[in-house]
């Protein structure tokens, strides 16, 4: 074997690695966080709770207004 097909073996066996571990690792990260993790959705919905504020639902059966800009 040349030298050059050992070391395209090297990079191919480290690019499936590389790719496997991420993968992994998403998902790994996933399973902590409902929705992800990162952001900071979670500390809003919190602060929202404690200060009270109840959100406003929408009934999508409701007829809407579009207006096109």
């Amino acid at each position: 074997m040349s030298i050059q097909l050992i070391l395209t073996y090297l990079i191919i066996a480290y690019a499936v690695g590389y790719t496997c571990y991420h993968t992994v690792r998403m998902i790994m990260k996933q399973r902590e966080s409902a929705c992800g993790g990162g952001c900071s959705g979670c500390e809003i919905k919190d602060e929202i709770k404690k200060r009270g504020i109840q959100p406003v639902k929408i009934n999508k059966n409701d007829s809407f207004t579009y207006i096109k800009n």
